[in-house]
């Protein structure tokens, strides 16, 4: 029994169930219709074509400094009190350069 709990067979029973809930509420939706623009892309009321839609990254150093701190906060949140010093400190060390390095961009 304890092939259930390996991590292949728990990924293929996950994409069962999922496979099955989607079908499940496949059977369950009406039918689409195409009525005016019903089906179009819709943003903040303009119609957008799907292919000119502007695509922004300027947020993205803001997230990748947030996903830092939270990750350092972390693992230096949980260490044990009989972790080794220096790596504790390199590990901060090397944390602190990357958002640095991360403000100056």
């Amino acid at each position: 029994m304890t092939v259930l709990y390996h991590p292949a067979t728990v990924f293929a029973l996950s994409l069962l169930c999922g496979w099955a809930v989607y079908l499940f509420g496949r059977a369950l939706a009406p039918a689409s219709r195409v009525i005016g623009g019903k089906l179009k892309t819709y943003a903040c009321g303009e119609n957008v074509e799907a292919d000119s839609f502007p695509t922004a990254y300027h947020l993205y150093h803001a997230a990748f400094i947030f996903t830092l701190l939270d990750v350092m906060a972390l693992v230096l949140g949980t260490v044990t009190g009989t972790a080794i010093v220096w790596m504790v400190a390199a590990y901060l060390l090397v944390g602190l350069v990357a958002i640095i390095i991360l403000f100056k961009d």
